[in-house]
Protein backbone atom coordinates (compact mmCIF):
# COMPACT_ATOMS: atom_id res chain seq x y z
CA UNK A 1 0.00 0.00 0.00
CA UNK A 2 1.31 3.22 -0.90
CA UNK A 3 2.14 6.06 2.36
CA UNK A 4 -0.15 8.50 2.33
CA UNK A 5 1.35 11.81 3.36
CA UNK A 6 -1.48 13.57 5.38
CA UNK A 7 -0.15 15.32 7.79
CA UNK A 8 0.65 19.33 7.68
CA UNK A 9 3.62 21.00 9.23
CA UNK A 10 3.40 22.84 12.30
CA UNK A 11 3.36 26.32 11.58
CA UNK A 12 5.32 29.25 13.79
CA UNK A 13 4.66 28.78 17.01
CA UNK A 14 2.34 25.80 16.10
CA UNK A 15 3.20 22.44 18.15
CA UNK A 16 3.68 19.29 16.12
CA UNK A 17 0.26 16.90 15.82
CA UNK A 18 0.73 13.83 17.27
CA UNK A 19 -0.93 10.29 17.04
CA UNK A 20 -0.93 7.54 19.46
CA UNK A 21 -0.72 4.47 18.08
CA UNK A 22 -3.98 2.50 16.90
CA UNK A 23 -6.28 0.63 19.21
CA UNK A 24 -8.76 -1.82 18.22
CA UNK A 25 -12.56 -1.01 19.37
CA UNK A 26 -14.68 -3.62 17.40
CA UNK A 27 -14.50 -6.82 15.21
CA UNK A 28 -13.23 -10.37 14.86
CA UNK A 29 -10.01 -12.02 13.66
CA UNK A 30 -9.78 -9.64 10.30
CA UNK A 31 -6.95 -6.74 10.84
CA UNK A 32 -8.14 -5.13 7.63
CA UNK A 33 -10.65 -3.54 5.50
CA UNK A 34 -12.80 -1.80 8.15
CA UNK A 35 -13.36 1.59 9.38
CA UNK A 36 -10.62 3.99 11.44
CA UNK A 37 -11.48 6.62 13.59
CA UNK A 38 -9.13 9.34 13.97
CA UNK A 39 -10.62 11.73 16.80
CA UNK A 40 -9.06 14.48 18.22
CA UNK A 41 -8.22 13.85 21.59
CA UNK A 42 -5.67 16.32 23.76
CA UNK A 43 -4.14 13.64 26.50
CA UNK A 44 -4.86 14.95 29.99
CA UNK A 45 -2.77 17.07 32.30
CA UNK A 46 -0.54 13.94 33.22
CA UNK A 47 0.34 13.52 29.87
CA UNK A 48 -1.51 10.19 29.53
CA UNK A 49 -4.88 9.21 27.87
CA UNK A 50 -7.78 8.10 29.43
CA UNK A 51 -9.80 5.14 27.79
CA UNK A 52 -11.62 6.44 24.73
CA UNK A 53 -14.97 5.77 26.04
CA UNK A 54 -14.96 7.54 29.01
CA UNK A 55 -17.45 10.46 30.14
CA UNK A 56 -20.38 11.49 28.29
CA UNK A 57 -18.66 12.30 25.40
CA UNK A 58 -16.70 8.76 25.01
CA UNK A 59 -20.29 7.26 25.53
CA UNK A 60 -21.89 9.55 23.32
CA UNK A 61 -19.63 8.28 20.48
CA UNK A 62 -20.05 4.32 21.68
CA UNK A 63 -23.54 5.40 20.89
CA UNK A 64 -22.68 7.10 17.23
CA UNK A 65 -20.73 3.74 16.59
CA UNK A 66 -23.42 1.08 18.26
CA UNK A 67 -26.02 3.11 16.00
CA UNK A 68 -24.63 2.00 13.01
CA UNK A 69 -23.89 -1.58 14.63
CA UNK A 70 -20.02 -1.54 14.25
CA UNK A 71 -20.20 -3.07 17.92
CA UNK A 72 -21.39 -6.73 16.14
CA UNK A 73 -17.86 -7.22 15.12
CA UNK A 74 -18.04 -8.39 11.22
CA UNK A 75 -15.64 -5.51 10.25
CA UNK A 76 -12.77 -4.16 11.81
CA UNK A 77 -13.33 -0.39 13.81
CA UNK A 78 -9.95 0.62 14.91
CA UNK A 79 -9.21 4.24 16.47
CA UNK A 80 -6.22 6.43 16.57
CA UNK A 81 -6.18 9.48 18.67
CA UNK A 82 -4.25 12.64 17.56
CA UNK A 83 -3.51 15.76 19.60
CA UNK A 84 -1.21 18.94 19.42
CA UNK A 85 2.20 19.24 21.73
CA UNK A 86 4.41 17.49 23.94
CA UNK A 87 4.25 13.72 24.72
CA UNK A 88 3.88 11.88 28.51
CA UNK A 89 7.56 9.86 28.28
CA UNK A 90 5.04 6.36 28.38
CA UNK A 91 2.99 7.72 25.39
CA UNK A 92 3.07 5.86 22.15
CA UNK A 93 2.52 9.31 20.49
CA UNK A 94 4.95 9.97 17.20
CA UNK A 95 4.52 12.49 14.81
CA UNK A 96 1.24 12.59 12.86
CA UNK A 97 2.60 11.74 9.34
CA UNK A 98 5.09 9.23 10.89
CA UNK A 99 2.97 7.10 12.95
CA UNK A 100 0.17 7.38 10.51
CA UNK A 101 2.04 5.89 8.07
CA UNK A 102 3.23 3.49 9.81
CA UNK A 103 0.23 1.66 11.01
CA UNK A 104 -1.77 2.45 7.28
CA UNK A 105 -0.73 -0.16 6.08
CA UNK A 106 -1.25 -2.75 8.89
CA UNK A 107 -4.76 -1.48 9.49
CA UNK A 108 -5.74 -0.67 5.62
CA UNK A 109 -9.55 0.39 6.05
CA UNK A 110 -11.66 1.07 3.67
CA UNK A 111 -13.21 4.20 5.35
CA UNK A 112 -11.78 6.71 7.53
CA UNK A 113 -13.86 8.87 10.11
CA UNK A 114 -11.94 11.78 10.90
CA UNK A 115 -13.90 13.24 13.91
CA UNK A 116 -12.97 17.25 15.41
CA UNK A 117 -10.97 19.91 12.99
CA UNK A 118 -7.73 18.77 14.40
CA UNK A 119 -7.95 14.74 12.43
CA UNK A 120 -10.09 16.52 9.75
CA UNK A 121 -7.69 18.86 8.72
CA UNK A 122 -4.50 16.96 9.25
CA UNK A 123 -6.14 13.79 6.80
CA UNK A 124 -7.45 16.32 4.20
CA UNK A 125 -4.13 18.65 4.04
CA UNK A 126 -6.97 21.36 3.98
CA UNK A 127 -6.88 24.42 6.17
CA UNK A 128 -10.91 25.16 6.38
CA UNK A 129 -13.02 25.38 9.49
CA UNK A 130 -14.53 21.80 10.33
CA UNK A 131 -17.91 23.11 9.12
CA UNK A 132 -16.73 23.26 5.51
CA UNK A 133 -14.77 19.75 5.80
CA UNK A 134 -17.54 17.68 6.78
CA UNK A 135 -20.59 16.49 5.49
CA UNK A 136 -18.75 14.76 1.81
CA UNK A 137 -16.73 12.17 1.34
CA UNK A 138 -13.09 12.85 -0.18
CA UNK A 139 -10.42 10.70 -0.82
CA UNK A 140 -7.43 9.81 1.20
CA UNK A 141 -4.76 12.26 -0.04
CA UNK A 142 -2.23 9.60 -1.60
CA UNK A 143 -4.46 6.25 -0.79
CA UNK A 144 -6.74 5.95 -3.75
CA UNK A 145 -9.92 4.60 -2.84
CA UNK A 146 -9.99 5.63 0.83
CA UNK A 147 -12.27 7.74 1.73
CA UNK A 148 -12.10 10.35 4.58
CA UNK A 149 -15.58 11.53 6.19
CA UNK A 150 -14.96 14.68 8.68
CA UNK A 151 -17.56 15.06 11.06
CA UNK A 152 -17.62 16.66 14.73
CA UNK A 153 -16.19 15.45 17.90
CA UNK A 154 -18.64 13.83 20.80
CA UNK A 155 -17.18 16.53 23.05
CA UNK A 156 -18.37 19.09 20.71
CA UNK A 157 -21.95 17.49 19.92
CA UNK A 158 -22.66 17.43 23.68
CA UNK A 159 -22.11 21.61 23.54
CA UNK A 160 -23.96 21.97 20.52
CA UNK A 161 -26.78 19.87 20.27
CA UNK A 162 -28.14 21.12 16.66
CA UNK A 163 -25.38 19.54 15.09
CA UNK A 164 -26.14 16.11 16.15
CA UNK A 165 -28.13 15.54 13.06
CA UNK A 166 -25.56 16.75 11.32
CA UNK A 167 -23.05 14.57 12.76
CA UNK A 168 -25.58 11.78 12.35
CA UNK A 169 -25.85 12.29 8.45
CA UNK A 170 -21.95 12.04 8.43
CA UNK A 171 -21.63 8.92 10.20
CA UNK A 172 -24.69 7.77 7.48
CA UNK A 173 -22.59 9.29 4.89
CA UNK A 174 -19.07 7.03 5.64
CA UNK A 175 -21.61 4.02 6.58
CA UNK A 176 -22.31 4.09 2.58
CA UNK A 177 -19.20 4.63 1.31
CA UNK A 178 -18.31 1.86 3.25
Amino acid sequence: MAQARVARPAGAGEEATQIEAPQRLYGGSAAQGGWLIVVDMPPQADGRHGEPFAGEAGRLLDNMLRALQLESGAVPVHLMRTHRGATHPASTSQPFEQGFDAHLAAIAPRIVLAMGPLAAQCLLRRNEPLGKLRGQAAELPGLPGVQVVATYHPAYLLRNRGDKARAWADLCLAAARF
